[in-house]
């Protein structure tokens, strides 16, 4: 057995990671030594005072727990909210329904953007790849190459990099399209502020763990926020529970309340089996652990969700084509 961090879900399976002494992962031995409340308390005063000056946000929005706990935390705040949900292309269907039938119960404003246009050449160029890798038959060698490329992966995570490899975790080629689509939206919109239901940090900046990202990729246009809005009000899984409860919110039968991200991405669920196989550990298991870093939800809430295999009916070329990216 691969020896496993005593606080998340990661262990020494996944090539990226290493055990300490302490019995921590890298992830939460730093996050023990660098998280600190106080810039957590300067983030919140700063999203305050936009709030106050009746700033406009865009709320990431699927209807599921996350984002529409943030979408009514966000309005608390005192934000002008408008819902978005974006398609990709392989969302599936029932996400864009949900998110338009709970963001109308709610009295907010919904829209769904296609956000293809914001795929570049060079991400083309890596979802072919992705796909080819995909095609190949499972080999010891292919093995050794998901868990190499997965390491590799790793090191081109920022939306910036024109580097073009097969992604192995879908959604870290995903995340390249999406930062871009935040930005862009945004600007389109005359809004500064895009708020997630993502369940932890937006980044280590400045030697320790922020909920905001400042996007600015251009020097003579304004910046956009992008703000992790759990994580900033160190929100709990109990804490989103009695925030659901409150409106009547219910779990979709046949879900889990905690779900990889299979459950909501035809792209992922067409690689997700194969994946798990070949590295030897589940693909969102590092994601999941982060949630578990940042004091989200409990070890054995994300345990089960990684238990489950999403079943797919198709490969994944078949949905990057039906997704019209590839050809």
């Amino acid at each position: 057995m691969p020896k496993g961090c005593r606080l998340c879900l990661n262990d020494e399976a996944n090539p990226t990671v290493k055990i300490g002494r302490d019995g921590l992962c890298g992830v939460c031995a730093a996050y023990r030594r660098r998280f600190d409340p106080e810039r957590l308390e300067r983030e919140r005063r700063f999203l305050s005072r936009l709030a106050k000056r009746g700033a406009k946000a865009l709320v990431g929005f699927s209807g599921g727990k996350d984002s529409t706990a943030t979408l009514i935390d966000a309005r608390r705040l005192g934000f002008k909210v408008s819902a978005f949900t974006f398609d990709i292309g392989y969302y599936p269907a029932g996400v864009f329904a949900r998110a338009a039938r709970i963001a109308g119960r709610l009295g907010v404003p919904h829209a769904r953007i296609d956000i293809r246009p914001y795929i570049r050449a060079v991400d083309r160029r890596c979802y072919r790849m992705m796909t080819d890798l995909y095609d190949r038959p499972e080999t010891p060698a292919l093995a050794a190459e998901f868990r190499k490329l997965y390491a590799e992966g790793r090191r081109h995570y920022t939306a910036k990099c024109r580097h073009a490899l097969p992604f192995v975790r879908t959604c870290q080629l995903c995340r390249r399209v999406v930062i871009r689509a935040y930005y862009g939206e945004a600007r389109r919109r005359g809004v500064g502020v895009v708020i997630l239901g993502m369940n932890e940090w937006a980044g280590l900046a400045r030697g320790s763990f922020g909920a905001i990202r400042k996007l600015k990729p251009h020097k003579d246009r304004p910046a956009v926020y992008v703000v992790h809005l759990p994580f900033l009000l160190q929100r709990r899984l109990r804490d989103t529970r009695r925030t659901l409860a409150a409106i009547g919110w219910k779990l979709p039968a046949g879900e889990r309340l905690v779900e990889s991200n299979a459950n909501s991405c035809l792209l992922a669920r067409a690689a997700e089996a194969k994946a798990k196989r070949l590295l030897g550990f589940h693909p969102d298991a590092a994601r999941l652990s982060r949630e578990i870093t940042a004091g989200f939800m409990p070890r054995e809430a994300a345990r089960k969700a990684l238990e489950k295999t999403h079943r797919s009916r198709r490969t994944v070329r078949e949905v990057l084509e039906r997704a019209g990216i590839i050809l």
